[in-house]
């Protein structure tokens, strides 16, 4: 949808009504950064999700992680238990679930967070940029960071 007004356009807008913000006030808008586009997206999201204990599930975006599956595999070995065969795999399946979520948490690190803290810095060159340009570090430091971007969208997509 292309708006003009006053001889400008504003590209990707939304409209809600009062009767809409009235239903949804904990709505808000804001710009994303842009890592491709020449356009900055916008987002509506709400500021109060609170979605409760996430269950652990296995990210196939780890299987990325150079090394990560010669991890696993020593983890799983290292563990001698005794018992029926469905207790031994429940109780590795434990043990490996713990190693992987502190190897998550200090190795691997959490990807929302790096992509959010990339896409600030990419937003903070583009905001630069418009009031007084770039150097030639600062150009390469956002060309590094949008294709770090890249690499964490992937694992995301993938995840």
């Amino acid at each position: 949808m292309v708006l003009e007004w006053c001889g400008f356009s504003c590209l990707d807008c939304f409209l809600v009504s009062m009767d809409w913000e009235d239903l949804f006030p904990d709505m808000v808008q804001r710009r994303m950064a842009r890592p491709f586009s020449d356009h900055f997206p916008i987002c509506l999201e709400s500021l109060n999700l609170d979605r409760g204990k996430v269950p652990f599930r296995f990210e196939n975006m780890w299987l990325e992680f150079e090394g990560v599956s010669d991890l696993i595999r020593e983890w799983w070995g290292e563990t001698q238990i005794q018992g029926f065969a469905i207790f031994v795999v429940a109780s590795k399946l434990k043990r490996l679930k713990a190693k992987l979520k502190v190897w998550n948490r200090e190795i691997f690190g959490d990807i929302k967070v790096k992509k959010h803290k990339l896409l600030e810095l990419i937003n903070s060159l583009d905001l630069k940029e418009e009031s007084s340009g770039l150097s030639s570090e600062e150009l390469e430091q956002r060309s590094e960071a949008k294709a770090k971007w890249a690499k964490v969208f992937f694992l995301e997509e993938i995840s």
